[in-house]
């Protein structure tokens, strides 16, 4: 019976003797860069999501279970995580592994780290290094090729009226296509800013739309569509044509139009056009009657504007007449007046050309009653000129 009891405390020692392992910690680092870099070291990157994993099975599930065009979700089982800085650089510490036979003893040892790096713009990669306990030293470099391509959309939007950029402030829309041969189902990116006259937009897109192309370096040109609109409670400003179309006017868009335009390289330039709904009214300056005659001083002018039926409804303002000196010797012109329609304007939706027009009629106020008056030659008002000159009789 001893000799059996002492033949299973020799076989417990054994067994806990060789489940006996040691435990160490030590770090790794280094920079990741972009292999398309032109300087110097090349460029770094930054935002770089670095996981370490101490079992390769498990990065490499990690890795396969990865879609190209979706966000890297890592299981649990990774043990290190963080991002790289500006520069690109990256560090982590405190790794920790078990080893039941370290080659140094138990004061040291070393052992393979594995790793995923994860980039929007650049995918997924694997990589692996050795690290040593005791020390977090750089013995990471990478270089990642990108598999989405940034753009920026140089973006002007012009008053067809007289070619300069708006001063309106507009909510400029993009809509950027993510689809590629393999990425069949994933939705367009919408981008979204207020640009007044000039501004830019930065949009992000598959680089290549197969593995044909991107063997071929085709790179992906997308057609993206844009909308823009004032940015108001009340719209003076609407978007519309540069004569490019079959009637070679500049109608206005319909209100859920869409532009497209084809993005061929980095940065592009696309010019957009619109033109004012609201106009302000050109002033009218001029005489009633006879100027010699003093009783057409003192006299109303009422201006009134055709409406959409064509009847003379829309009031334009209103002004008196006075006798105006004329040179230095004492004469005078009498029933001048100025300023007329000053401060008002005019709604047109419908019109196709760089200018609006408006057909107006002008009436002498009488004990309060309204008598039209003939115009020397003024029956319309446009807005590409700021006054007008008439003589009413």
């Amino acid at each position: 019976m001893k000799k059996i009891f002492f033949a299973l405390s020799i076989l417990t020692a054994a067994f806990f003797m060789s489940a006996c392992y040691s435990v160490f910690n030590g770090g790794t680092g280094g920079v990741i860069v972009d292999a398309e870099s032109t300087s110097n070291p090349k460029a770094g990157i930054a935002y770089v999501n670095i996981y370490a994993y101490t079992d390769r099975g498990t990065r490499d599930s990690d890795f396969k279970a990865w879609k190209e065009g979706t966000t890297f979700a890592p299981s649990n089982s990774y043990y290190g995580h963080t991002t790289t800085d500006n520069n690109g650089n990256f560090s982590i510490s405190n790794i920790v592994w078990k080893e039941t036979k370290p080659d140094f003893g138990k004061d040291a040892d070393y052992t393979t780290i594995y790793l995923l790096y994860y980039h929007e713009n650049y995918g997924l990669t694997k990589d692996e290094t050795v690290i040593t306990s005791g020390s977090t030293s750089d013995t990471v470099y990478a270089e990642l090729t990108a598999i989405r391509k940034t753009t920026t959309l140089n973006i002007s939007i012009n008053d067809v009226s007289t070619m300069n950029a708006t001063t309106n402030d507009l909510l400029v829309t993009v809509s950027v296509p993510q689809t590629t041969d393999t990425i069949t189902s994933a939705k367009a990116r919408i981008y979204e800013q207020t640009i007044t006259g000039n501004g830019s937009i930065t949009i992000s897109y598959p680089r290549w739309k197969n593995a044909e192309d991107k063997e071929a370096g085709i790179e992906n040109t997308p057609e993206v569509s844009i909308h823009y609109e004032q940015n108001a409670d009340t719209i003076l400003w609407k978007a519309c044509a540069n004569q490019d179309n079959e009637e070679k006017n500049y109608a206005f868009l319909a209100d859920d139009f869409s532009i497209k335009k084809t993005v061929q390289k980095s940065p592009y330039s696309i010019s957009l056009y619109g033109k004012a709904i609201r106009m302000s009214m050109p002033t009218v300056n001029g005489t009633y009657g006879d100027t010699s005659v003093e009783d057409n001083n003192g006299k109303t002018i009422r201006m009134k504007a055709m409406d959409s039926n064509g009847e003379y409804t829309i009031d334009c303002g209103e002004t008196s007449t006075s006798a105006q000196p004329r040179g230095s010797n004492g004469d005078q012109t009498n029933g001048s007046f100025s300023n007329l329609g000053s401060g008002n304007y005019w709604i047109d939706t419908n019109y196709t050309d760089k200018f609006s027009t408006i057909y107006v009629k002008f009436f002498v106020v009488n004990d309060g009653n309204e008598v039209e008056v003939t115009s020397s030659s003024l029956q319309q008002l446009r807005t590409n000129k700021d006054s007008y000159d008439v003589k009413l009789q």
